[in-house]
């Protein structure tokens, strides 16, 4: 190591002022010395030094080098020589705890004033705790006390540092961000040296009370408002931003890993306050929310297709009625309703404030799905029932379906099914009701979970184009149950889907044969052999369906298309007809009658079913299209 030689006046100056700041202490090293030991006894001032004696000393440069470093000068007039620094300062060590430190290492010569050095000592010396330099002479040891105040040791400037900034954030209120730089201090085990250290545990403490003091006064103001009534969801949103800050106290303020418990005197009574508040936050806010739920469910309730609201009202229950149509009903588990507003209907309830009605609405159908509860409350549906004039799909049959379904009435629920079935001309939607009631008779008849397993096992099969273990495990389904109509379907689907439609119509047939009711069967069946071109087996199946007891809308059309295909016409427009009965809002089945009538060379029937179409859905171009077409021919005379 090299030293810098400077002028002995400056650093007089220099160390004088440094050794009124830095814990220093003078050591007798040499009782006698001079000629025949007549001079006076040689005195050292020794200084805690960094392992640069010239730069000034903090805690960060002091603690950074490998050893505790001491400087050493003579006090008086006489010089430290190289002799003196072997000799006699090699007697100097530290006694600490019965322990004696001896010097590790030891500068050369340092010329600076009357001469210099610096002594380096084990860093398991406790520079926190008192300590006595040594030296031992023939006669005795001369000790003196050395103290180094706490600004030198380690970890003091982070420590100061985390403090100065935790005491900043409380005074601005930020009590978070004071607890932080609070834990950067008590998590450090070796920061409890320091005298401060309980006392910032307590500030610790106090911060969290302070987040719980603040809440509470918030809450208080809020309840004392006049703004509650009419008000519930801004309400429910402040009471529910009140509860993670109470929780955080009750999950962050004890630490038994740092030694704070949830048992000690300083901690027992902010947890006991923040869990109190906690209760009784959430009391009001459960009862808040049952008021708003129940004030959102009779608005629903009482809405009327006709009232003020009329349009919304309607577009709310078609909604509801499409997205409860979507809840996958093979499901075995209770699944949450998932709804996407349409743009339409969510501009509009945005204009007139209803969207959090409606979406409170549907999370009050969540919960009493999972509660196994009906979903609306009695005198919902007879409402709704005694409006349906106002709607073009049976929504209350949809509803009070679904409805009856998760409330365990499963054939109120079936026989709703089938209304559907009759007067409803969305494929889409009887398809997903025909899941419905197949779910239904699966869970009347108790499935093993071992036909549950295989079936799952099929379609994850399928999923990773496995198909013979998709074929393995579906053959599998029809062995294990081969009452199981639904299995049988489902195989029929997967040869359909792998391009296989012998096989298909196969599986469809056995599925109607055991389950006579099986719409979905049936129109698979239907639509495989009209990939093939055959009307025949067509009219054979829906035929079969009507015997049956299927007099629903859709097997009347079919029919109708089925023979329209075969070429007779008396046939086809005797179902679109007796379809047109049972569904007289059916755009398809007025569509399909016209183009009979036009080609029987009826025009006036034709343009009173084409006209008929255009008047049910007018933005559809079809119809419109038919009838342009038809007054040509009857201007060309054909």
């Amino acid at each position: 190591m090299k030293f810098k030689c400077v002028c002995v006046g400056l650093l007089a100056l220099c160390f004088s002022n440094a050794i009124s700041q830095v814990p220093s202490a003078q050591l007798t090293i040499k009782e006698k010395s001079g000629f025949l030991g007549m001079g006076g006894p040689r005195v050292v001032h020794i200084q805690l030094s960094s392992q640069e004696p010239q730069a000034p000393i903090t805690s960060d440069n002091v603690n950074s080098g490998a050893y505790y470093y001491f400087f050493v000068t003579p006090f008086g007039d006489w010089k430290l020589d190289e002799a003196f620094l072997t000799e006699e300062l090699s007697k100097v060590s530290i006694y600490q705890d019965g322990k004696v430190f001896p010097i590790e290492w030891k500068s050369s010569l340092l010329t600076i004033g009357n001469g210099a050095a610096l002594l380096g000592f084990s860093k398991s010396l406790k520079i926190h705790q008192v300590f006595l330099f040594q030296c031992t002479l023939i006669e005795k040891v001369n000790q003196v006390e050395f103290t180094v105040p706490q600004e030198y040791w380690p970890g003091y400037s982070i420590l100061i540092s985390n403090l100065d900034r935790a005491r900043n954030e409380e005074q601005a209120s930020r009590y978070r961000e004071a607890i932080w730089y609070y834990d950067q201090i008590v998590s450090n085990q070796s920061f409890n040296i320091f005298p401060q250290y309980d006392s910032i545990k307590t500030l610790r403490v106090s911060a969290f009370e302070k987040i719980h003091d603040g809440v509470w006064s918030s809450f208080q103001s809020l309840m004392q408002s006049e703004n509650i009534t009419g008000n519930y969801k801004n309400v429910i949103s402040q009471l529910d931003n009140y509860k993670p800050s109470l929780q955080y106290i009750l999950d962050s303020l004890p630490r038994p890993q740092w030694n704070i418990s949830s048992l000690d005197p300083p901690v027992v009574p902010v947890l006991s306050k923040a869990r109190e508040s906690l209760i009784q936050i959430s009391t009001v806010r459960d009862s808040l929310q049952h008021v708003w739920d129940e004030e959102t469910i009779r608005w629903i309730l009482n809405s009327s297709s006709l009232g003020k609201n009329g349009y919304l009202y309607q577009y709310i229950i078609e909604t509801l009625a499409y997205a409860f149509s979507s809840l996958p009903f093979e499901d075995t588990t209770i699944t949450s309703l998932q709804v996407n507003i349409p743009d339409e209907l969510r501009q509009r309830l945005v204009k007139n404030n209803l969207t959090e009605s409606y979406e409170t609405f549907i999370r009050v159908c969540n919960e009493r799905f999972q509660m196994h509860l009906p979903i609306f409350p009695v005198e919902f549906l007879p409402n709704l029932r005694n409006d349906t004039a106002s709607f073009p799909l049976p929504y209350y049959s949809m509803l009070k379906a679904v409805n009856d379904y998760y409330s365990g009435n499963w054939v109120d629920a079936q026989n709703e099914v089938f209304t559907i079935f009759r007067t409803c001309y969305e494929q889409e939607l009887t398809t997903r009701f025909d899941a419905l009631r197949v779910a239904i008779r699966n869970r009347q008849t108790s499935l093993s979970s071992d036909i549950l397993s295989l079936l799952k096992e099929a379609q994850q099969a399928e999923a990773k184009r496995d198909v013979n273990g998709a074929t393995e495990r579906y053959r599998q389904v029809t062995l294990v149950a081969p009452d199981f109509a639904y299995g049988f379907f489902l195989f029929g689907k997967f040869y359909a889907r792998t391009g296989d439609i012998n096989r298909a119509i196969f599986y469809f047939q056995r599925a109607y044969e055991l389950d006579t009711m099986y719409l979905s069967a049936y129109r698979e069946c239907y639509n495989s052999y009209l990939k093939l071109g055959n009307y025949k087996p067509m009219i054979d199946v829906m035929n079969t369906a009507l015997a049956k007891g299927n007099n629903f809308w859709e097997i009347h059309f079919n029919l109708g298309m089925a023979y329209m295909g075969d070429g007779d016409l008396a046939k086809a427009i005797q179902h679109y007809e007796q379809a047109l009965m049972l569904n007289p809002k059916s755009y398809k089945a007025n569509l399909q009658l016209g183009l009979a009538y036009q080609n029987a060379k009826n025009y006036q029937k034709a343009r009173e079913y084409f006209n008929n179409a255009i008047g049910i859905d007018p933005a559809r171009q079809e119809a419109v299209d038919y009838l342009t077409k038809l007054n040509e021919l009857q201007r060309m005379g054909k």
